[in-house]
């Protein structure tokens, strides 16, 4: 049989073709029409969900809170294998109890509340990660960990090579504080290893079906707090040093940050997330070399500076003598821990706390809050 088309019908394939034409297109913008509207839709149920997963988290608050203290090893920068302190503190449905945290040598340390080994609580919560300062330790600031677990919040922190508390460091050498001028991306950049490293292993471990963390962690609620030396590494890592800038994270929180370096050196201006600083009127080594790190901010900020207090306010040494729970009852202690967590919620969660960040507490000695950087 001849395969030519004889001229009828190729007269009718020439006229159906432009048809043919029209037909294929309209079904790949239906298709795509179709494929638009269950994303969009699958995105609306997504974000409903989301908020309704806040909205339970902070309708149950307080959260009764889990410890967990393991090793956590990982590579460093040369790739030798490393074993730090872990500290883990979380919500979860078990009943707390009164909790004698262990202090060096092992004594007896800091009372809390806490149930050791417990479950998370089941849900999504925003994970916190934690920098302790220069010689500190990853439990150092054991009242305000506790009260952002109390919160809902993860909070993950681990000892750096800097810390007392890890083995086989040998001797440490003393940073050149007063040489700020100098200092760029490559001083104590190991910290900002660690903390990448712990941030990969937390979400790691939200993916892994046997891990504890399993589907607890919201990896779009990832924030980082820290006191001192802490404060400057997350300050590097909001992208305070743009060889440091970790994307994931998305609010900062810095305790009487060592931010000296910032004023001249970094990329301050550049960074775009919502930070909070905060320091005290006797805390005379960092407070006035805050300010003009506020300024270059170029996102959300807030600078307070509280009445009375130290460079080590921030740490366990605030809660000497008291449990956790007395100790953010009143005073600083409570300021401190009333504006991080709201703070991390308006940042993190989307919880509107404008009544609070947008104006200052008479208990305060001073206050600043701006939505974004007015060049001043």
């Amino acid at each position: 049989m001849s395969n030519t088309l004889r001229p009828f019908e190729a007269a009718q394939l020439t006229r159906s073709a432009p048809r043919l034409h029209w037909l294929v297109i309209g079904g790949v913008l239906l298709l795509c029409g179709s494929v638009s509207t269950a994303q969009a839709q699958n995105g609306a149920e997504a974000e409903t969900k989301k908020r309704e997963t806040v909205s339970v988290l902070v309708a149950d608050r307080p959260h009764q809170v889990g410890y967990r203290r393991q090793d956590f090893k990982f590579a460093n920068a040369a790739g030798e294998q490393q074993t730090r302190q872990l500290d883990l503190w979380y919500p979860t449905k078990e009943p707390e109890q009164r909790y004698e945290y262990k202090g060096p040598l092992s004594l007896n340390g800091q009372v809390g509340f806490a149930k050791e080994g417990a479950a998370v609580a089941s849900g999504e919560h925003p994970l916190l990660l934690f920098s302790h300062g220069f010689l500190g330790t990853s439990d150092q600031t054991i009242f305000l960990t506790e009260a952002c677990a109390r919160a809902g919040y993860i909070v993950a922190a681990m000892n750096h090579a800097d810390s007392l508390g890890t083995r086989g460091q040998g001797k440490r050498e003393v940073p050149k504080f007063g040489d700020y001028a100098n200092w760029m991306d490559e001083k104590f950049r190991d910290r900002q290893v660690d903390v990448t490293a712990l941030l990969n292993q937390m979400l790691e471990w939200n993916k892994a079906a046997d891990a504890p963390w399993s589907g607890r962690i919201d990896e779009s609620q990832i924030g980082g707090f820290g006191h001192s030396l802490g404060g400057y590494t997350m300050m590097g890592l909001a992208g305070g040093w743009k060889s440091w800038k970790e994307p994931r994270l998305r609010a900062a929180v810095l305790l009487s940050p060592y931010a000296h370096p910032f004023i001249s050196q970094g990329d301050a201006g550049n960074v775009s997330i919502p930070v909070m600083l905060q320091s005290g009127t006797l805390d005379v080594g960092i407070a006035p070399f805050l300010t003009p790190v506020y300024r270059k901010l170029s996102g959300p900020k807030v600078l307070l500076v509280l009445k009375n207090e130290t460079h080590f306010g921030w740490t366990n040494l605030l809660s000497l003598g008291k449990t956790t729970k007395e100790c953010v009852a009143d005073g600083n202690a409570e300021l401190m821990t009333k504006y991080t967590i709201d703070f991390f919620d308006q940042y993190l969660l989307g919880v509107d706390r404008s009544a609070v960040l947008e104006k200052g507490n008479s208990r305060l000695e001073s206050y600043r809050f701006e939505t974004k950087s007015n060049g001043d």
